[in-house]
C-alpha cells in the first residue's frame, strides 16, 4: 500500500512523518476543492449574467465531480480521526475540516441552485440595472469564496475577520439587489422575481460558507473562534 492508503499503527519518527502527510494530503484536497467549488460558481455566474442556457449542463456535471471529491476527502478525514487518535492542533484541524468540506460542498449545491432558477425562467430578464447588480453580486460571491480558499492554503490567523468583512460587501449587495428587485417586481412579472430572490439568496449563502471556512481556519491557528460584534452563537457552524 502507498502512504496515503496506509492508516494502521506506526512506530516512532516514521509514525510522526506519515500522519504529517496525511494532514497535508487533507489540506490540499481541501484547497483543490474549495477551487473547483470557485471555478463552477463563475460558470454559473456566467451563465446567469448572459444567460448562456448551454453552460447549464456544464455546471451540473462540474457539481458532479466536486460531490465525488468531498465524499472521498470527508471518508478519509473521518479515517485519520478514528484511526491516527489526534490531539491539539492537529485535532483541531480535522475536526474543523470536517465541517469545511460541508460548506464547501454545499455552495457547490448552491450553484446548481442558481442555475437551476436561471433554467425554470428560459434566461433572466433583461433589465439593464437588475443584471449589472447581479454581475456584481457574482462577483462578489464567487471573490469572497476565493478568499476562503486562499486562507486554506495560507492558514492566516486573521482569515475568519478578514472574510467576515468581505461578506459585508456581498450582503449590501443582496439588498441592493432585492430593492431592485422590488422596483421592477411588476415588469418582470412574479415568477421572475422569486425566482431572481432566490437567485440572491443563494449567492449570500454562498459568502456565508466562506465565512464559516475562514473562521475554522482561524480556529485551527489559534484555538479560538472570531468574534465579530454582529455574530452571536447561534449563528456559528
Amino acid at each position: 500500500m502507498t502512504g496515503s492508503q496506509y492508516y494502521g499503527p506506526l512506530l516512532g519518527p516514521e509514525a510522526r512523518s506519515h500522519f504529517d502527510e496525511q494532514l497535508s494530503l487533507t489540506r490540499q484536497g481541501l484547497i483543490e476543492l474549495g477551487s473547483l467549488v470557485t471555478e463552477n460558481l463563475r460558470l454559473a455566474g456566467e451563465a446567469m449574467q448572459e444567460n448562456r442556457l448551454d453552460l447549464i449542463p456544464e455546471v451540473r456535471k462540474a457539481d458532479l465531480a466536486i460531490n465525488e471529491r468531498y465524499y472521498e476527502l470527508e471518508r478519509r478525514t473521518f479515517e485519520i480521526l478514528a484511526r491516527q487518535q489526534p490531539v491539539a492542533g492537529d485535532l483541531r484541524f480535522l475536526v474543523s475540516a470536517t465541517r469545511i468540506v460541508y460548506e464547501q460542498e454545499r455552495s457547490g449545491d448552491l450553484a446548481v441552485n442558481c442555475v437551476n432558477m436561471l433554467e425554470r425562467l428560459s434566461g433572466f430578464p433583461d433589465l439593464p440595472l437588475l443584471r449589472s447588480l447581479l454581475t456584481q453580486l457574482v462577483d462578489a460571491s464567487a471573490h469572497t469564496f476565493q478568499m476562503s480558499v486562499d486562507a486554506l492554503e495560507s492558514m492566516d490567523p486573521e482569515s475568519g475577520v478578514r472574510l467576515d468583512r468581505a461578506d459585508n460587501e456581498v450582503d449590501t449587495l443582496v439588498s441592493l439587489f432585492y430593492a431592485e428587485i422590488g422596483k421592477q417586481a411588476e415588469t418582470m412579472g412574479l415568477e421572475s422575481a422569486i425566482a431572481l430572490s432566490r437567485v440572491g439568496r443563494y449567492l449570500e449563502r454562498i459568502a456565508d460558507h466562506a465565512v464559516n471556512i475562514g473562521e475554522h481556519v482561524t480556529y485551527v491557528v489559534t484555538a479560538e473562534f472570531p468574534k465579530p460584534d454582529h455574530v452571536t452563537p447561534s449563528d456559528r457552524p
